[in-house]
């Protein structure tokens, strides 16, 4: 009786292509879903800027300065008048969101002098690159004027395109 067995066998192949079907199925997700920050939907050029090495929280109010002057906000154009109230009410939002996170951490929020944390106001401005100075000067004037006390200016940066 022979025990070895000299037919010619394939060793049994392991079960990758399911594993790599999983893998691009991920990949094709991540690919269609996958977003770093929402686009302006209104036709502005930002400037260009030598490196852009800071991170940008894309939950803070994005205002968008066009040619003429109009500041939009989510594609809609914002009045003057409308300014503060927006401001506001992004500036409460974020505080809420701040309660919330510190409340499900299980930390107390910590406290000021008047007993409630207050966030100071900050805003993300992308100006077209042909607006001139003195247009982007008065609005950044209009957002002082209304207690944001930072703005930050979006560039792009000259690798990317």
């Amino acid at each position: 009786m022979n025990l070895e067995d000299n037919s010619p066998r394939r060793p049994p192949l392991e079960p990758v292509l399911p594993l790599i079907n999983v893998v691009f199925l991920l990949l094709i997700f991540f690919m269609v879903a996958g977003q770093l920050a929402p686009r302006p939907t209104v036709d502005v050029t930002a400037p260009n800027s030598a490196e852009a090495a800071t991170e940008e929280d894309p939950s803070q109010l994005m205002l968008i300065l066009d040619k003429q002057g109009v500041l939009f906000h989510d594609g809609e154009p914002v009045a003057e008048a409308s300014l503060a109230t927006l401001i506001a009410k992004h500036q409460a939002e974020r505080e809420k969101e701040a309660a919330d996170k510190a409340a499900a951490n299980g930390a107390a929020a910590p406290a000021a002098e008047g007993g409630q944390e207050t966030t100071l106001p900050l805003v993300r401005l992308l100006a077209d690159a042909g607006v001139p100075l003195s247009v982007l000067r008065e609005n950044l004037g209009k957002l002082r004027d209304l207690g944001v006390e930072e703005v930050r200016l979006v560039t792009q940066s000259e690798n990317t395109p």
